[in-house]
């Protein structure tokens, strides 16, 4: 039995992953720490207690916002 693909858009990018991954997984995916960082799907805050209870779905729309320290 082969994974199904799915498409989602991160930031505004069309990116392809194997379905059933949380937001947990994804930010490992792509490599993100996890903290200073706040996600969005689908234009709702997620907070970061539920990353690892959202499973990205097809045609989600995440948006991934790093916090960056400065003056």
């Amino acid at each position: 039995m082969t994974e199904k693909t799915i498409q989602v858009f991160i930031n505004g990018k069309k990116k392809s992953f194997s379905e059933n991954n949380t937001l947990v997984s994804l930010l490992n995916i792509l490599e993100i720490d996890g903290n200073g960082i706040a996600i969005e799907v689908n234009l709702v805050v997620i907070p970061k207690s539920q990353y690892k209870n959202i499973i990205i779905k097809n045609d989600d729309k995440i948006e991934i916002v790093q916090f960056i320290g400065g003056g």
